[in-house]
């Protein structure tokens, strides 16, 4: 399994892209473990970026990488054409792969899921976001489908209520050579690594604490591992209750831990009160805690 990780887009108090803040947290993910970055993503506020920014984001992703790393582009959109054009400009900008959650409104209806993408055409690998916030997603026999249709469809990132179990019946039916990741279900952690994901993509503030797990992992330390990640499950537990709640957190985060100039957040819908502010303020302790304690690990 790899360890990779979602980027967060760092606003100015203005609203507009902080670009040193950005490179920071590059450098940090780098630092801290991260094996491939996806940028931009749900978590980074991605509906929210202009085209123009969209298009000036995944180049500079690539610069401040300078191939220490590889980037899955997210490429995202409402229409096909749209993901086209994404797809494009990030295989100009030299991304790896392109990362594409078809419209929720396709996912039972494998033939117009499989024309979505085939008109986004993607000239890179190909991963697809099967992201559904409250059910199962995308079928497996789709899946199948997808896969004996489109030779550039490399693996799904699962997102799914449960994942673990898809996780496994993606894997038992695609084939090892099929790449099966996961992110959202970072509270299941421990179940994806015993599951044999291939890779893990959460979000980018605690990178330190989630790649000392999948180490103390694949190094055969399970016990280690579950220990770190239970020391965690307060974070995880307070951070998954909602998109807007876990990007405010991580933010604050990054800010605290002087990666982020600001915590801005462009999204709407969100606000701290007094208590769920005291609680942040609370496990933002707990996690530094964490990271503070690691060491590095060998294996």
């Amino acid at each position: 399994m790899r360890h990779r990780t979602c980027v967060a887009d760092p606003f100015d108090t203005s609203g507009a892209i902080d670009y040193e803040s950005l490179a920071r947290l590059i450098e940090d993910g780098l630092q801290a473990g991260a094996t491939g970055f996806l940028a931009p993503a749900v978590a980074s506020e991605v509906d929210t970026l202009s085209p123009a920014e969209r298009e000036a984001l995944v180049p500079f992703v690539v610069g401040v990488l300078r191939g220490r790393a590889p980037l899955i582009a997210g490429c995202s959109a409402g229409t096909a054409a749209e993901s086209a054009h994404w797809t494009a400009a990030a295989a100009r900008a030299g991304a790896q792969a392109c990362l594409i959650a078809p419209p929720a409104a396709l996912r039972d209806d494998p033939g117009q899921l499989l024309a979505f993408l085939r008109e986004a055409d993607s000239p890179l690998p190909l991963v697809v976001q099967d992201l559904d916030w409250t059910g199962p997603g995308i079928a497996l026999e789709a899946l199948l489908r997808l896969r004996e249709a489109l030779p550039y469809l490399a693996g799904v990132k699962v997102e799914t209520v449960p994942a673990g179990p898809k996780y496994t019946l993606v894997k038992r039916a695609l084939g090892a050579d099929f790449h099966v990741s996961g992110g959202w279900a970072a509270p299941q952690m421990i179940e994806a690594l015993d599951r044999g994901v291939d890779a893990f993509i959460p979000e980018t503030s605690m990178v330190r604490i989630y790649d000392a797990i999948w180490r103390h992992h694949r190094a055969g330390r399970r016990a280690e591992a579950v220990r770190e990640f239970r020391d965690l499950i307060p974070v995880l537990a307070f951070t998954n209750q909602e998109l807007r709640l876990s990007i405010a957190f991580f933010k604050r985060l990054l800010l605290r831990k002087r990666i982020f100039a600001t915590e801005t957040m462009r999204l709407p819908g969100f606000a701290w009160d007094e208590f769920n502010e005291r609680i942040a303020e609370e496990l933002m302790g707990v996690y530094l805690q964490l990271e503070s304690r690691i060491s590095p690990i060998s294996g």
